[in-house]
């Protein structure tokens, strides 16, 4: 399977034919074969758009589908997706790292007070409250070998017990003796941590803590000549001086903490920026690889330069998997048209041929000058069946997006619009199109103006077609596909309205919806991931956003239940006009159902909270819009 396959015209960008493009049939019948084993999208590949993407995804200031999120300086930094995780691992291998070095350094400390012949006040105070230490961090060093177990509020327990035993040994060896630098490494360790509340609580108790011993010692309270270094005749200037340069040391060492930790945020965020843009550069590659896996660069074909009934065959000017277009002339009025051919393959298989014609049957049946008229048919010697069409000038919208990347506000409209136009038009015959995508788009100018027409409708679905022609297969572009046509369920217009969603996504943020490694996973995304919210690909409106997620609602009664009702209420969007009820559906959706997050994923784990005893959510659906 492929993401797309089809013709593609092989002539100049500015010449294309009526209906060059063939949909990818993908068969979701069981097998008979009981050995068999069938591949399924349903373990939740990551999605391509998002990034993340990303994403995270996400994958743009996308919020990470754990909710988790960093902040700098009392706001969001940006830091998502799976930053935190990251930050959370080297905080948790820094803490284990500081856990050995106190369980170290106290045990050499318990030793040290005990060396000194010469008896000081505080030996049994440091001796116990730095044993209490050792004990509290040799317990949690056992503890946070388990990941998964790292608890910052017990982490702030045990750096509040370190502040207390340097606090203790400080009294013991000398107020004003070296010993306070331990204090420096203590406040600059949790001054980088992820939690601003611990780095506080530990900077502000050092400093308080050792100002409370300096002013005890200046006022006399302390004595300072019973220490290990003690200080038998001391000038109040000088004490006051160490008091000060300690305190002053204190908060810088504290600030260099802060902004090293704001630094490191401040890199996640123009890396995962970066990653960004490199997913969003990748997805499009992805899309121009699918395209241009179905291009061909042989001009020449098996019917060039031959007489078919009253035409003149040139050139070939598209190719696909259903046969090749030609261009061609009318012998009778000199007019260039468009010939397709079925494949001398397919020329046997009863159902291509009845599919084939379906296009022409289609086309006398739907009255809309939105859609490609078919002018003839017919079969030609050696029998092979061919379609005769208006010959289009202009290029399909795969072929603008490639030029220009993305349309404008004014264009995207336009393009909704008129496509609209066709698909209801269509479904008031009865008929789906079940594979919209770029290269069915086609443009030619008419009248000084832009004018979309709508092409292939050889796959289609008649309403009041007992037969089916597909046999149950799942037919259309994977990327382009319904989440229902992606299941193989039954479909009605509305899978022609999330199509024309895609769409619309597409040419507004330059990024396809849905993309993947493969078609499976392509699949999983459009069956079960929302798309990368917009507002992170381009600067649009909150109404447009609306408007773009009830057209690709998962669900179909909670999409828009017409491609008319899609454009208008895009139209209005764009004027920051959106009907409020509208409004409320979309925010209802996107409540349960977030940009760039796994529905399927996010399901199983809210059944499985439910499962093993939290309350179950309300269904927060609302009627469709």
């Amino acid at each position: 399977m492929s993401d797309e396959s089809g013709e593609e015209a092989a002539g100049p960008p500015s010449r294309r034919v009526a209906a060059p493009d063939e949909p990818t049939e993908i068969d979701l019948r069981p097998k008979r074969e009981p050995e068999a084993t069938e591949v399924g999208a349903t373990d939740g590949p990551e999605a391509a758009s998002t990034p993340t993407d990303d994403s995270a995804r996400s994958q743009s200031g996308v919020t990470s589908a754990t909710g988790m999120a960093f902040t700098r300086g009392g706001a969001a930094s940006g830091v998502t997706t799976a930053s935190p995780l990251i930050l959370r691992s080297e905080e948790h291998a820094r803490a284990l790292a500081l856990f050995r070095l106190v369980i170290a350094a106290g045990a050499a400390a318990m030793i040290a007070v005990w060396l000194p012949e010469r008896v000081s006040p505080g030996r049994w105070l440091a001796t116990a409250v730095t044993g209490f230490t050792v004990a509290v961090t040799t317990w949690l060093l056992i503890e946070f070998r388990e990941p998964e177990r790292f608890d910052s509020r017990k982490l702030l327990f045990q750096g509040l017990c370190c502040v207390a035993s340097i606090l203790a040994v400080v009294f013991y060896v000398g107020i004003f003796s070296p010993t306070i630098i331990a204090m420096y490494i203590g406040i600059y360790f949790f001054g980088v941590g992820d939690s601003p509340r611990s780095g506080w609580a530990v900077f502000l108790s050092g400093a308080l803590g050792y100002l409370l011993l300096s002013v005890g010692a200046m006022v006399g309270v302390l004595r300072t000549d019973q220490a290990v270094m003690a200080l038998t005749a001391p000038e109040l200037p000088s004490m006051f001086a160490v008091a000060m340069v300690c305190q002053v040391l204190f908060v810088a060492t504290f600030w260099m903490a802060r902004r090293s930790r704001q630094a490191t945020l401040a890199a996640f965020e123009r890396l995962e920026r970066a990653t960004r843009q490199i997913k969003k550069r990748e997805a499009l590659l992805n899309e121009v690889r699918a395209e241009l896996d179905q291009e061909r660069a042989a001009k020449q074909g098996r019917f060039t330069d031959q007489q078919v009934g009253k035409y003149a065959v040139g050139e070939i000017i598209g190719r696909g998997a259903m046969g090749e277009v030609y261009r061609a002339w009318a012998e009778d009025t000199d007019r260039a048209v468009a010939i397709k051919f079925l494949s001398a393959a397919l020329t046997e298989d009863v159902s291509a041929v009845e599919r084939f014609f379906r296009e022409a049957d289609i086309a006398t049946r739907v009255e809309s000058k939105h859609i490609v008229r078919v002018l003839d048919r017919g079969v030609a010697e050696g029998g092979s069946p061919f379609l005769v069409m208006e010959l289009l000038e202009g290029a399909d919208l795969a072929q603008i997006l490639r030029d220009t990347k993305r349309l404008g506000m004014a264009e995207a409209i336009e393009l909704v619009q008129q496509v609209g136009q066709a698909l209801a038009a269509a479904d008031e015959s009865g008929i789906v199109h079940r594979d919209l995508k770029p290269q069915n788009l086609f443009r030619v100018q008419s009248a000084g103006r832009a004018v979309w027409k709508v092409l292939d409708f050889g796959v289609s679905k008649v309403k009041d077609v007992a037969k089916d022609l597909t046999q149950g297969a799942a037919v259309g572009t994977p990327s382009y596909m319904s989440p229902e046509q992606a299941r193989g369920a039954s479909v009605d217009h509305r899978a022609d309205v999330f199509a024309l969603g895609i769409v619309a996504y597409r040419v507004l943020t330059g990024k396809p919806a849905f993309t993947g490694a493969d078609s499976a996973s392509t699949l999983y995304n459009v069956a079960h991931v929302q798309p990368v919210r917009p507002s992170d690909l381009i600067k649009i409106g909150e109404d447009v956003e609306r408007a773009l997620a009830l057209a690709l609602a998962k669900e179909t009664d909670r999409r828009f239940s017409s491609s008319m009702m899609f454009a208008a209420a895009l139209t209005d969007a764009a004027k920051s006009r959106l009907d409020d009820r509208i409004r409320r559906d979309a925010d209802a959706l996107l409540t349960t159902q977030p940009w760039g997050t796994d529905v399927l994923q996010a399901l199983k784990a809210e059944n499985k909270r439910w499962r093993i005893g939290e309350s179950k959510p309300r269904n927060s659906q609302r009627p469709p819009a």
